[in-house]
This record gives structure tokens, C-alpha cells and sequence, in this order.
């Protein structure tokens, strides 16, 4: 089967759809669209089409947008992924070959994260929906799932690392693990599994580049800033109870925490090497990093050494 070349992103602004389509472009091999909300004020850049529909995403104007695409990319912010649903319709309905829907994060197949918050649970819902239309040869698909990328985990004071107040928040003892992988291997796993059609069609694509608990990460920060934090410890069966309490009272944003949770613990899909699938770094050919780089190559870029 000839290879991928129409590539069309959805949220290509965002944290990783901006380092996706920053390596996509260095790829002469694909031709690169943007699908862009009528609100949104995104420069893309050039050489790239842009294609702009109303922020409600209607099907007609999906259908038209993904017409002619081999591979529909999307990287939707976490609270808007269950607009997947007409999406993957539309791209079926455009001929498209190859959907990639906004995964990343965890194992969200496991029954303990689509429990523990709305946002786990619809991204399991959307690989159920994927997986359903591909079995009856409507579509094919690949997702990305990458744990945690520890630059971003720095600038949003995540999984307890409060780099500006030099402050580390562990979540019961600090040994649950989670996995890690560099936004541009991230990039770079999609680049090439795209160019192995057949070996990673129908596939979610697991990557990482290490396993860590907490304490290994706080380690790697005070080595890396040469300083030492402070440290709090909280409940993690207390905090989950009443941020699940917080959103049943309409509080959107607890979500958020309980997404911190389901990496943070490590009992959630977030181990990835301990999880159902295969780590394919090392068959995509990734660059192989350690903790103590990446945690200096993050800072550093972040100004925090």
C-alpha cells in the first residue's frame, strides 16, 4: 500500500500539536493542513494550508475539510475530546485512510482510569468507537501513548513539581511510577510509525523513554538546580474523593486533579512498560534519553537553572 502524504492536524496550536507540526514540517514528504476554529487567531505557518470551519465543528464542514486527506491528526485540548465522535464519522465519510485520535497521556483502556475522571473515560470511548469502525473496514487508526512529557510537567506544575517555588508535593510515599517521554520523541514515534503503515495499523503505539516515581524526578531536580525543596505529602484516596465530590457539584475544573491523580499514584495506566502493549521506542529507532538529561535539557529551556 503506497504511504502517508495529505496530513491534516486538529489543534495544532496547542502544546503538542505545535511540536508535532513543528517536526511534521521538516518532513518533505508530507503535505500539511490545518484545521482551524473560526475563533481562534493561530499564524500557521508557511507552506502549510489552513482551513477554517465554525467553532461547533459542524459534519458538513468536516466532511469538506478532511476531503482528499490520507491521515486526520488530532491534538484537542483534554476537555474537548468527545467532539471526536463526528470527527472520526466525517473523516470515514471523506475517505479518509488513517485517523489518529488525541490520545497521548496513559492507558486509558483501563477500567480504573476511565473511572476515575470524565476525561480518561472519553478518550477510552473514542479508541472503543475508532476501534469498532475499523473492524468493519471503514477506517484504520493509530494512537499515540506517551505518559508524561517533563517539560510541560515543569511550566503546569504537575504530578507535585512546584519548580518556581522550588516546592515538591508527593502524592503517599512517592514511589508510584510513571512513564516520560520528550515531546520531539513523541514527534518523531508519530513521524515513523505513519512511515510503517501495515506494522502499526489498528495499533496504539505505547512509547517511553523512562519509567519514574516522584521521588526519582525530585532527585533529578535538586541535582539539575543544585538546591534542595521543600516537600509536602498528601492522601491520594482523600484528594481523589473530594475532587470526585467537586466535579458531581459542577466544579470543571477539579477534573484537572484528577487527571494529575491517575499519573501521579501510578496505579492508573500510567506505567506504561506494565501495561498491555509494547514499548516501541526502540523499534521506531527513537533517540534513547536519560531522567537526569531530560530534566536539565527541561529546565534549562523553561530559564530554570
Amino acid at each position: 500500500m503506497a504511504g502517508f502524504q495529505n496530513v491534516l492536524f486538529i489543534g495544532a496550536s496547542g502544546s503538542i500539536g505545535s511540536v508535532l507540526l513543528n517536526e511534521f514540517r521538516k518532513e518533505a514528504t508530507f503535505t500539511l493542513t490545518i484545521l482551524q476554529r473560526a475563533s481562534s487567531n493561530f499564524e500557521p505557518p508557511a507552506g502549510v494550508k489552513l482551513i477554517t470551519i465554525p467553532d461547533s465543528y459542524p459534519s458538513d464542514d468536516l466532511v469538506a475539510a478532511f476531503r482528499g486527506q490520507d491521515v486526520v491528526i488530532n491534538c484537542m485540548t483534554t476537555l474537548s475530546v468527545a467532539n471526536q465522535f463526528r470527527m472520526i464519522d466525517a473523516a470515514i465519510a471523506a475517505g479518509v485512510r488513517r485517523y489518529v485520535p488525541s490520545e497521548f497521556g496513559l492507558n486509558n483502556m483501563k477500567p480504573e482510569a476511565q473511572a476515575l475522571n470524565s476525561v480518561f473515560h472519553d478518550k477510552a470511548k473514542v479508541q472503543e468507537y475508532i476501534r469498532a469502525k475499523a473492524a468493519d473496514g471503514s477506517i484504520e487508526w493509530m494512537s499515540i501513548t506517551c505518559g508524561l512529557w517533563l517539560k510541560w510537567v515543569f511550566s503546569h506544575d504537575w504530578v507535585g513539581a512546584h519548580v518556581r517555588e522550588r516546592k515538591f508535593v508527593f502524592w503517599d510515599d512517592g514511589e508510584g511510577y510513571f512513564s516520560c517521554t520528550t515531546e520531539e520523541n513523541t514527534a518523531a514515534g508519530m513521524i515513523k510509525a505513519l512511515r510503517m503503515p501495515e506494522e502499526t495499523k489498528n495499533k496504539n503505539i505505547f512509547l517511553s523513554d523512562f519509567a519514574i516515581t516522584q521521588k526519582q524526578l525530585l532527585a533529578a531536580i535538586e541535582k539539575a538546580q543544585g538546591v534542595k525543596y521543600t516537600t509536602e505529602t498528601i492522601n491520594s484516596e482523600a484528594f481523589i474523593k473530594e475532587k470526585k465530590e467537586a466535579v458531581r457539584n459542577g466544579d470543571t475544573l477539579a477534573t484537572f486533579d484528577l487527571i494529575k491523580a491517575g499519573f501521579a499514584t501510578g496505579r492508573f495506566g500510567g506505567h506504561l512498560e506494565k501495561e498491555p502493549g509494547e514499548i516501541m521506542n526502540d523499534k521506531l529507532g527513537l533517540p534513547k534519553h536519560t531522567l537526569d538529561g531530560v530534566v536539565a535539557d527541561a529546565l534549562g529551556a523553561l530559564g530554570f537553572l
